[in-house]
């Protein structure tokens, strides 16, 4: 008996409402506010996804500190459970992710 292998498919996209809103926009520049939970960190990290495909294509993404980008429940955690799945490879000593096609999604701080 031949052996059956099951595909796993994992969808990441945006929530309906305001992190979808915020991702469909054909703006140049978006302001996306609201309190703690509300889904921006996670909508931040999925707009470079559309780009990733384009080897010419980087985005930096800031936050205040550097803590808040490397520590546990941080921007860099979260990217991990994005961009794996969309081909991404870290790199945490340069804090960024390149992709297959070249494209990078990098992170800084930038408090002052």
């Amino acid at each position: 008996m031949g052996e059956t292998t099951e595909t796993q498919v994992i969808k990441i996209g945006p929530q309906p409402g305001r992190q979808e809103g915020f991702l469909s926009t054909s703006a140049d520049i978006a302001i996306y506010g609201g309190s703690a939970g509300g889904g921006k960190t996670f909508a931040l990290l999925l707009e470079p996804g559309r780009h990733v495909e384009n080897p010419r294509f980087g985005a930096t993404i800031f936050r205040r500190t550097y803590p808040q980008i490397t520590e546990q429940g941080g921007m860099w955690e979260e990217s991990a459970s994005i961009y794996p799945y969309i081909g991404g490879e870290p790199s945490l000593g340069r804090l960024e992710w390149v992709f297959p096609s070249g494209a990078k999604v990098r992170f800084r701080h930038m408090q002052h």
